[in-house]
């Protein structure tokens, strides 16, 4: 489900697809695979005050140990689903799996498959999109993810298209609805003005050997939901009837 809704500008629409949990699926994997991996993660140590200096954040420091990590995450795949789905499927008994591990599977590997679920889940969202609406070449990616270089280049390999963030990508919020605010008060003579404010500070370029492995990957990704949707439903049916809790 893609809802449209009519802009601060009259003439146009805005499209929204929207996956339940992203950045909480990042929260899940800090407390529940990450903070018993190290000391510091035990602790709950602040990073900078640890005998690592450059990390800002534990979330940092994940993207750190996970850069290695090859594109497909040595064929470990997840399913970002933690609290069901609206997008491209709608599906509140949907769930997350972490989908063939192996002996050779690591943290590292299941950390990376996590983001790369989440991007492909993007990208499916976008490939429901463009079926109705084309959009633009450049992606501009903005939220708490964009703040990490390893996602930015993740998300543009995985769709083949160059990604950009601006500065503070998590305040673009805020920046929208000030612009909104700027035209209603005749600050500016129009919301197109708003590209010439908030332009790209970083532009990611795909890497098309990277986005030959997403390409593969990303046929299974889809089809997880489609074989296993009657399992979903067997398993989590009475639970979000609020039963077998």
């Amino acid at each position: 489900m893609i809802a449209a809704i009519v802009g601060a500008d009259s003439t146009s629409f805005n499209y929204f697809a929207e996956l339940e949990t992203a950045g909480k699926c990042l929260e899940w994997v800090k407390d529940h695979l990450a903070l018993d991996e190290i000391d510091i993660y035990l602790e709950k140590q602040n990073i900078s005050d640890s005998r690592e200096t450059i990390y800002k954040s534990l979330y940092d420091y994940m993207m750190h140990a996970i850069r290695n990590v090859p594109a497909g995450s040595s064929g470990v795949i997840f399913t970002p689903w933690l609290h069901g789905n609206r997008c491209p499927f709608e599906d509140p008994n949907a769930r997350g799996m972490f989908f063939n591990i192996s002996l050779e599977t690591g943290k590292t590997e299941l950390i990376h498959a996590v983001l790369e679920g989440i991007c492909y889940h993007l990208r499916w969202q976008l490939e429901a999109q463009e079926k109705k609406v084309k959009t633009s070449q450049a992606i501009r990616f903005v939220g708490g993810g964009a703040l990490a270089p390893l996602t930015c280049q993740m998300l543009s390999d995985m769709l083949g298209r160059e990604i950009e963030t601006v500065e503070n990508p998590q305040n673009v919020g805020a920046v929208g609805a000030a612009l909104v605010a700027a035209e209603g008060l005749g600050i500016i003579s129009r919301l197109g003005e708003a590209k010439k404010l908030t332009r790209a500070v970083e532009c990611y370029k795909p890497d098309m050997k990277n986005k030959a492995v997403y390409d593969q990957y990303f046929a299974v990704f889809k089809s997880l939901y489609k074989r296993n949707k009657k399992n979903f439903n067997a398993l989590n049916e009475y639970k979000s009837k609020g039963f077998g809790r």
